[in-house]
């Protein structure tokens, strides 16, 4: 089904890039910190610099969306069931967590933490992207998934990088980054339907 730009996906749109580029600035920043080399030191200083220019954007943006003429019509029932499905997917989130971290602590397999917690992460994108009719998500959500296995699976369990094992940083860092791309895709989408909008008025 085509989806049509309006107010309401553009505002959504936007509002999650800005949540995707919080995600992804919280990992880096706490991958880089953990490696504390030089090298790290210098990337954490420009991956801040960088989410502040892109907050900056998304905002703007964001702010451009509120302007577009508001519907005065209801929240479709195709909206509304959007909402539902969202709430179920995000709850599913939560107890996968909850099982997922449970498991950990009893065990004390507490490296693999990041790429168990990144791969729920993963998968609850892959139904948003049907949900949302966003299909860049279902490749976000593959690839948190691909990364975190990936490294479980080819990375030796003590191998170092920097000051921090690779079991913690490398999944962080790649989901990191591709949360990042998703970021910026979902904020140029926005832009594109805000114009796309304005030209139709």
């Amino acid at each position: 089904m085509k989806t049509i730009a309006g107010r309401r996906r553009s505002i959504g749109l936007a509002g999650a890039a800005l949540w995707l580029i919080a995600i992804s600035l919280v990992f880096v920043i706490w991958s880089l910190v953990a490696i504390a080399t030089p090298i790290a030191k210098v990337a954490l200083i420009g991956t801040i610099v960088l989410a502040a220019a892109f907050v900056v954007a998304d905002v703007a943006v964001i702010r451009a969306a509120r302007s577009l003429p508001v519907s005065t019509a209801p929240r479709s029932e195709g909206e509304q069931h959007m909402g539902r499905q969202f709430a179920l997917v995000f709850g599913a989130e939560m107890v996968a967590f909850a099982v997922v971290n449970s498991i950990i602590g009893a065990t004390g397999n507490y490296e693999l933490m990041p790429s168990l917690n990144l791969i729920v992460v993963g998968i609850h994108f892959i139904p948003l992207a049907r949900i949302f009719r966003v299909p860049r998500y279902f490749t976000t959500g593959i690839l948190f998934c691909a990364i975190s296995i990936v490294t479980l699976l080819v990375i030796p369990k003590q191998f170092p990088v920097g000051d921090a094992l690779a079991w913690y940083v490398v999944p962080s860092l790649g989901c990191g980054l591709v949360a990042s791309v998703a970021a910026a895709a979902g904020l140029r989408e926005a832009w594109r339907d805000i114009v796309i909008i304005r030209g139709a008025a």
